[in-house]
């Protein structure tokens, strides 16, 4: 984007409709923790719209995220877009972007996708019993099958989505089941995260997190099966990103950029914070009802957290693999520096190089 960073907007903070075992946002340390229910306020969703979209050029890009973001309503997205029309300037072209649990997805909802043409993400670990593993529905139902449902409606509007999928102990050990199972169903735009979070007290990553060594087993696995002898017919939006850097060109995930800082958060009230996996006190920006978004992007604190992306562990500089990951996410650093899944990047890396090359030549023939 020419202007300012995309807004990752958390209308509801972390309120959801599910109980996800692995999901960070629960943490006990997220400062929106309490009782009751959250959500933007009018005042606040149209000083956002308004002083984004004066400034972010001509491009501006809305991530609404959650927690769930569907449970704001849609009257509010109504809104949204209605601020979107209102304060966008001449040309400007607009993007929403939506991550959803899928549970809340009807009719209603896909209609006004597709006329505004959000695309959305919708998270889905799997086949049933994977999906299920860590991922409970609030009231106890099944989770798996209204999560289908909903994308059935998805597809029946003609609205673009995506799956995300959580790599955690138990995805990971599963990627030909998973590819099988995702192929089979027509999903061909797949996303996949891997879960890390260390407990504090002990300094240990919780039982649910991915260890490096399956996480690499799982990478190169899933590359075996989308390579596809160098016809790919889905989306991985890693290896697509990997394919890009090795093209020169700019990788659209953060974390294999040069610096953090792509988007911002917005929380519910109008908090702002440089990462979602540092919605944390110390990393506190200022709130947009009070302080312009261009004052917050110069904000001191803001350049500390960008410039910490360079600080990884001594072997960076001279890695060879540096160009691709630089340094890596920050969430996934030990105390040392060094990124907790630096050495299956660099397996995988190993053991793709050719196979992008060759993927590369074929591109850049056509």
């Amino acid at each position: 984007m020419d202007g300012e960073p995309s807004l990752l907007i958390k209308p509801v903070s972390a309120d959801c409709n599910m109980r996800c075992r692995y999901c960070f946002y629960r943490r006990p340390t997220d400062p929106y923790r309490s009782d009751g229910r959250h959500i933007m306020d009018d005042v606040t969703l149209r000083t956002m719209i308004s002083g984004y979209m004066k400034s972010a050029g001509k491009s501006a890009a809305f991530g609404w995220q959650g927690g769930e973001p569907l449970l704001a309503g849609i009257d509010f997205f109504e809104r949204v877009v209605a601020y979107q029309q209102a304060y966008g300037l001449s040309g400007q072209l607009v993007g929403n972007n939506l991550q959803t649990n899928g549970l809340l997805l009807d009719e209603p909802w896909a209609r006004f996708f597709r006329r505004y043409h959000f695309f959305i993400g919708v998270s889905l670990d799997g086949p049933e019993e994977i999906h299920n593993r860590y991922r409970h529905s609030a009231d106890g139902n099944d989770g798996f099958r209204r999560t289908l449902r909903g994308i059935g409606i998805l597809r029946d509007h003609g609205v673009e989505f995506s799956i995300l999928t959580v790599v955690n102990d138990v995805t990971a050990k599963k990627p030909a089941e998973l590819y099988d199972f995702f192929v089979r169903n027509g999903f061909d735009r797949l996303q996949f995260i891997p879960c890390l979070e260390i407990d504090r007290e002990t300094g240990k990553p919780r039982e649910y997190s991915v260890t490096m060594e399956d996480y690499r087993n799982f990478l190169c696995t899933l590359f075996d099966l989308w390579y596809n002898n160098g016809r790919p017919t889905v989306s991985i939006r890693l290896f697509e990103n990997i394919l890009a850097v090795s093209m020169g060109r700019e990788p659209e995930i953060c974390a294999f950029q040069e610096r953090c800082g792509s988007y911002l958060v917005v929380e519910y009230n109008g908090d702002i914070y440089p990462c979602d996996f540092f919605v944390e006190a110390p990393w506190f920006l200022g709130n947009l009802r009070e302080s312009s978004i261009g004052d917050l992007l110069k904000k001191r604190r803001r350049r500390e957290f960008n410039d910490r992306k360079k600080q990884g562990a001594p072997g960076c500089n001279s890695c060879e693999w540096n160009f691709l990951c630089r340094f890596g996410c920050q969430h996934y650093r030990l105390p040392g520096g060094e990124n907790y899944f630096c050495e299956a990047y660099r397996a995988f890396f190993r053991y793709t190089r050719r196979r992008f090359e060759t993927l590369k030549e074929g591109l850049s023939e056509a």
